[in-house]
């Protein structure tokens, strides 16, 4: 399970999931690439995380959540037959190959690279059969990074169109400038105070409600830890048993850097 301040990051999260929006959280572009890969029987699925928009996918589904805050505020099964569990996406609680899909919104950015996807590949290859079909959108860094100041100057120019978009590029401009793609979310925190410690004055340039850019501070004092590959980085961390089956991309702001990756697992 997550160590306390980590815990404390996803509880804060969970407070404010409401206020967080595209392309934090999927759209109907994404629902529906994800639709056609998956086809319109998929069977049992497993959802990593408890992403309201995604129980869409199947009537039958399990989710996989480790923080009990998230299944309180943000479980909403739409039937019988999807039900969640809480525990840790690195040792799932599922029996061996006992679902026939998994699908997952920026998990595998929760995760460490690329020690963490591998082990989150070992888990889906245990639970999930023979010819089962994942859809994972990941937020991937761009070939030609951005620095944090330009990204600073393009918030302050009215040139991105929401605070969660400018929350992704700021991240990923300090993974390329790290020259790795783990960050600790505090240390988007801080560059973000470095860079526009102005909120009102940013809230009005950009065009931004206020509400939005304070979301960032549940990132103060977390320990929690993102990761931002590019997609070159994402594809060397998949194991040669997931078959890439395409990468799909939505049309909305920064679409380009959350691609679906469709995989399909050859036993």
């Amino acid at each position: 399970m997550a160590a306390a301040g980590a815990a404390d990051h996803w509880q804060a999260h969970a407070r404010q999931w409401s206020l967080i929006g595209g392309p934090l959280r999927p759209g109907e572009d994404d629902l529906a690439i994800m639709r056609t890969i998956l086809g319109p029987e998929p069977g049992l699925g497993l959802l990593l995380g408890v992403t309201p928009e995604l129980t869409v996918l199947s009537e039958r589904l399990v989710a996989v959540e480790r923080d009990a805050a998230m299944i309180e505020r943000h479980w909403a099964p739409r039937g019988s037959g999807q039900s969640v569990r809480q525990g840790d996406w690195l040792e799932l609680p599922l029996a061996r190959d006992s679902v026939d899909f998994a699908v997952g919104d920026g998990s595998l950015n929760m995760l460490c690279h690329a020690a963490g996807y591998a082990r989150l590949f070992a888990q889906l290859h245990s639970c999930l059969r023979d010819q089962a079909t994942l859809a994972l959108r990941v937020f991937t860094a761009p070939d030609r990074p951005e620095t944090p100041d330009q990204v600073a100057d393009a918030a302050m120019r009215g040139a991105i169109g929401s605070f969660h978009a400018f929350k992704w590029r700021l991240a990923m401009a300090l993974v390329a400038q790290a020259g790795e793609p783990n960050i600790a979310v505090s240390d988007i925190r801080a560059a973000f105070d470095r860079l526009l410690p102005e909120r009102g004055m940013l809230a009005a340039r950009a065009g931004w409600p206020r509400a939005d850019i304070d979301t960032i501070d549940a990132y103060c004092g977390s320990s929690a830890v993102y990761s931002f590959p590019t997609l070159a980085q994402l594809r060397a961390s998949i194991p040669a048993a997931y078959q890439e089956l395409g990468v799909f991309h939505g049309s909305y702001e920064l679409a380009q850097c959350c691609p679906i990756v469709a995989l399909r697992l050859h036993k």
